[in-house]
């Protein structure tokens, strides 16, 4: 559910997404999965993400309210975790959005001043991210309990309860101001692409299909990026909420889209039937590093490449004589 003050403005849309209880592997996975929508991504560890998805709503034409679902969504579907998510115009009103709503439910708060005070006002000095207990401590004895009172409070007086620096960074917070800029990880260690179905799949060819898909499409991704995988892991997600997974070390670094297609529908065979309905299949490129020029080799793109991969069973028939 989705619970937003009006909006109008979508501003620089930074998404704070929390995901309680995971473990760094599923962390990485769903920093992998944000990456997918912008590439202005960073795990914060335990059990955040945060990023900047202004190219990606306006890639999509969506709110950023409306793209937080669809990756909340996706992320129930591959990794059964349910996330927190705070939707504003700086990681600071994003990051007390997400700790100010309901496990599972995104907030949103409008780039607005006016709204973003309106958020702001009421909330304890505590709820600002990145002040530490002493300087709660301080500030409540002074009489600033509220993050609307700090605001309120000429900065020189902050100042002089904290000290130039801090007392700088804890009014700027109060601001809904960011002291630093949303830097994302380079370079990521994993690219991951993913099908999630609309309906519970059942049909066995409908899947191998899918797979190869994945890995034509993790191809022209490490390909335009001039990066190769050196393994690749497979997970399919069943309607029941257990998954199973299989990963493979590859010959050589690669990104050749027709290899890793390869490669992707070997391990979906060698899982052998799935015994339940499937609701989602995720495919993940692993080792990655920078292509090596003197090893690249030209490779096919377009529907005859797709095609040339496919084994027989999925192949277009031959042509009418």
């Amino acid at each position: 559910m989705v619970e937003a003050e009006p909006h109008q403005d979508p501003g620089p849309c930074v998404l704070y997404i929390r995901c309680g209880g995971t473990d760094p592997a599923t962390l990485a996975a769903l920093a992998g999965l944000v990456g997918r929508f912008t590439p202005v991504v960073r795990a914060e560890p335990p059990d955040a993400v945060v990023a900047d998805v202004r190219s990606a709503v306006s890639f999509y034409g969506l709110l950023p309210e409306q793209l937080a679902l669809m990756i909340s969504t996706r992320a129930s579907a591959l990794y059964d975790v349910s996330l927190t998510i705070g939707v504003a115009g700086s990681r600071t009103v994003a990051a007390m959005a997400a700790c100010d709503v309901l496990v599972g439910r995104i907030r949103a708060v409008d780039s607005d001043p006016r709204a973003v005070a309106e958020f702001l006002r009421p909330q304890p000095v505590a709820a600002l991210p990145g002040v530490a207990p002493e300087a709660v401590r301080i500030l409540i004895a002074a009489g600033l309990d509220t993050v609307g009172k700090v605001a309120a409070a000429p900065l020189p007086d902050v100042q002089a309860i904290l000290g130039a620096v801090p007392g700088r960074g804890v009014w700027e917070r109060a601001q809904g101001l960011d002291p630093a800029p949303i830097v994302p990880e380079h370079p990521p260690g994993s690219l991951a692409a993913d099908r999630l179905f609309t309906a519970d799949a059942t049909d066995r060819g409908a899947l191998s299909r899918a797979v190869l898909e994945l890995g034509l499409g993790l191809g022209d991704r490490l390909r335009s990026t001039g990066r190769t995988a050196t393994g690749l892991t497979l997970t399919v997600r069943l309607a029941g909420g257990s998954s199973v997974s299989r990963s493979r070390t590859l010959p050589e670094p690669t990104c050749d889209p027709g290899e890793l297609a390869e490669a992707a529908y070997a391990m979906h065979e060698a899982l052998g039937p799935h015994g339940a309905p499937v609701r989602a299949v995720a495919l993940r490129a692993e080792g990655l590093s920078a292509a090596d020029p003197e090893r690249a080799r030209p490779v096919p793109v377009g529907a005859g490449r797709a095609r040339a991969v496919l084994p027989s069973t999925f192949a277009d028939p031959p042509a009418a004589r």
